[in-house]
């Protein structure tokens, strides 16, 4: 037994001294990293004569530039891979218009982007077919989504032993209900608006016919959209895409081209050879074709610098009081930054674009604020909505002087919620005690032990309703509508954008860059300089981050095999040690480890 434990000890200590060291030479690794290169938008792309630019490869869209520290994960490898924001994305495809370097687009893989900026995407490349550059689409076993953004290439080819989804739209989630109330857990709840819905998994086991009603609406017009959009690129009827969708939902290939969903059914080598029939370069090897991917070509994207400037302020994820991270929209921070470009004179207009189903009160009503102080200052301000922009995300973009939104955004939800659990029945039946003392009616207010009492939910339900009349109010000021008019068209209820339109809650239909050009018209600028804030990879560190992604791939439709940069493998192939750091937290210093899995690569 000494022996052994001698033996781990050793093991433990030899394995900490070489820990230290590589964490030595990591951060001598990463301040010479720093401090000789920029960000990976500032390094230059080269596209080689008659490159195909590949949209889909699993790219993530976001709103929001990247920024902030990355998290130990994103450095290590466990990040969410390649993404880019929806500005640069678009701009990237007018680019390649322009661009004799771009033979064509490429229409292959999956794209993480939500109904709104997809349609966006695609609007841009219909765009780019007018300049007679060929956009050829791809599916392997594509989902709704994918064949909803390649649905507008011409030609579109199906692998022939994959298939096509295009099935509908289905909205479906988890009631607790039920099983809180079996196992003890109290829920009360505050709210206003019949169809504030979002309570509903806690109280009940299914969906009220209010938020049915609302839900199927949603569902029905999105739905209507998206076919419409399809037939259209397709050349199908709207009534026979309907049947066709019906009787099917799931197209093999053969059947897919029968039914003119795709124009042919191809291997992938056959598919190489009709994109360089199309224009694209042959690879060196013969076995694929030049590309490169949207991700990494936007790159080059440079924003319009000379003129007036329009600072473009995101406001993406749940609303969180204080800073917040990049995963979400602190209202500390998007109100300093409104406050930061509020004092700036260089600013002649802002752009909040919004992409939030809501979250804190408190913080949006600090967001809202400094919307109002822009205005008051005479500088115009443009809401832009992206897929949603819901109850606090609505809130915070009331005041601006026009609102603007893609048919698909989701929007409105103008309600109120709380919710209190307790465990006090739980207790109960498990035999524990809680016991104290206070001094003061309501000193434990919505205390977990115990069910709140009738005293105590009429005064949270007093602060509820407080808020719906903020609330209320400010829309009321902010659309120019009376406080029952609002009311009318609120009560928690969410519209489709088409629907929130006739409602009076927003003034027009069209993506980020209508926005941008709105908000261009009522600063009466001739030519603009376009800020986003937060800035491109503001705060990261960039080049390690670079170095670590996959989004480098020059092949995302084909992959290649050994990655080509002996830097970055050496990273990646340490990656799994360097992340072993994380859990040497044992109080005592003293690990039981056995070695990591077999890999298989």
């Amino acid at each position: 037994m000494k022996e052994f434990l001698r033996s781990l000890l050793a093991s433990t200590l030899g394995t900490l001294i070489a820990g230290a060291v590589l964490a030595f030479a990591g951060t001598v690794l990463l301040v010479a990293m720093a401090g000789s290169a920029g960000s990976p938008a500032d390094l230059p792309v080269h596209v080689r004569p008659k490159s195909m630019l590949v949209i889909g490869g699993g790219l993530r869209v976001t709103d929001t530039p990247e920024f902030g520290e990355p998290s130990l994960g994103d450095l290590l490898g466990g990040g969410e891979g390649p993404r880019v924001d929806l500005l640069r994305a678009v701009e990237a495809v007018d680019m390649a218009a322009k661009d004799p370097a771009i033979a064509g687009i490429l229409l292959a893989g999956e794209l993480d982007a939500g109904m709104a900026q997809s349609a966006e995407i695609r609007s841009a490349v219909a765009e780019f077919a007018k300049s007679g550059k060929p956009v050829i689409g791809w599916i392997e076993n594509g989902s709704q989504g994918q064949y909803y953004l390649a649905s507008v290439a011409k030609p579109l080819f199906v692998h022939r032993s994959g298939e096509i989804e295009l099935k509908g739209l289905a909205s479906y989630g988890p009631y607790f209900g039920e099983t809180l109330s079996k196992v003890g857990i109290g829920v009360q709840v505050t709210r206003v608006g019949k169809y504030k819905s979002a309570v509903e998994p806690f109280i009940s086991s299914s969906m009220s016919e209010a938020s049915r009603e609302q839900e199927t609406a949603l569902l029905r017009n999105a739905w209507a959209r998206v076919l419409a959009e399809i037939a259209g690129s397709r050349g199908i009827a709207a009534a026979e895409m309907v049947r066709t969708v019906d009787a099917g939902g799931v197209f093999g290939a053969e059947r897919a081209v029968k039914l003119k969903l795709a124009d042919a059914a191809l291997h992938r080598d056959e598919l190489v050879a009709k994109v360089v029939a199309a224009g694209a370069a042959s690879a060196e090897d013969g076995t694929s074709f030049r590309q490169i991917s949207l991700g990494r070509y936007a790159r080059k994207v440079r924003l319009p610098s000379q003129g007036g400037r329009i600072a473009v302020v995101y406001a993406e994820g749940e609303i969180v009081d204080g800073w917040g991270d990049p995963t979400n929209a602190g209202g500390d921070r998007i109100a300093h930054s409104l406050r930061q470009l509020r004092g700036d004179a260089e600013v002649k207009a802002v752009v909040l674009r919004v992409n939030s189903p809501g979250g804190s009160a408190f913080a949006s009503d600090v967001v809202a604020r400094e919307v109002a102080m822009l205005r008051a200052k005479g500088v115009p301000v443009v809401a832009s909505f992206g897929d949603v922009a819901a109850s606090g995300g609505y809130y915070i973009a009331a005041r601006a002087d026009s609102i603007v939104a893609d048919r698909l955004t989701i929007t409105g939800s103008i309600g109120v919620f709380g919710l209190h659990f307790n465990y006090g029945e739980l207790a109960q039946k498990v035999g524990l005690g809680t016991d104290g003392v206070k001094v003061g009616a309501y000193a434990d207010l919505l205390s977990s032990h115990r069910a709140a009492t009738p005293q105590e939910m009429a005064v949270v339900q007093t602060l509820v309703d407080e808020v719906y009349e903020d609330f209320l109010g400010v829309v009321a000021e902010g659309r120019k509508m009376q406080r029952d008019g609002v009311h009318a068209v609120a009560q928690g209820r969410v519209w489709l954008a088409p629907d929130a339109k006739q409602a009076g809650l927003l003034d027009s239909f069209g993506g980020l860059r209508a926005s941008i050009e709105a908000a261009r018209r009522l600063a009466k600028l001739e030519r603009i300089e376009i800020l986003q804030v937060p800035r491109l990879h503001e705060g990261r560190e960039n080049l390690l981050e670079q170095l670590l992604s996959p989004e480098d791939e020059e092949d995302p439709v084909f992959t290649r095999g050994a990655d080509a940069d002996p830097l970055r493998g050496l990273i990646r192939a340490n990656a799994s040690l360097l992340r072993s750091f994380r859990s040497l937290n044992d109080p005592k210093g003293v690990y039981l480890r056995g070695p990591d899995r077999i890999e298989s690569r």
